[in-house]
């Protein structure tokens, strides 16, 4: 009795540990995401907030924040909202914004996504 108990736990623990990646993913993208650059002619701050909507789609809000640098000196902040709509690739495991043609690679272990190789790192 005590084995069949053992095994049974032992079956239940190894099922838990191996959900599937893509699901994993998936369960991470909703979320508020940021990221923050500056260069030499401005500075933004870019934040996505991404809603699961159905099935494998999600809505996108990004809200920009731009201040651009003039002999030195930050001009006034621009800011700009933007709305998208993205579709899970179960095959590629990455999410495609419909609108523009971006892409949206996932890491959740390292609490981030990446966008045309700028990383945004996911607050909440």
């Amino acid at each position: 009795m005590k084995a069949t108990l053992k095994i049974t736990a032992a079956c239940l623990s190894l099922l838990a540990a191996c959900q599937n990646p893509s699901q994993k993913k998936q369960d991470f993208i909703p979320g508020t995401y940021v990221q923050k650059s500056k260069g030499e002619y401005g500075m933004a701050d870019d934040t996505l907030i991404i809603k699961h909507s159905e099935s494998s789609n999600y809505h996108i809000t990004q809200r920009t924040t731009y201040q651009a640098i003039r002999d030195g000196k930050l001009l006034p902040k621009k800011h700009k909202v933007r709305d998208f709509d993205a579709a899970w690739d179960d095959t590629r495991q990455e999410l495609d914004e419909t609108t523009t043609g971006k892409v949206y690679h996932v890491d959740p272990e390292k609490d981030m996504l990446t966008i045309k190789g700028f990383a945004y790192h996911k607050i909440r």
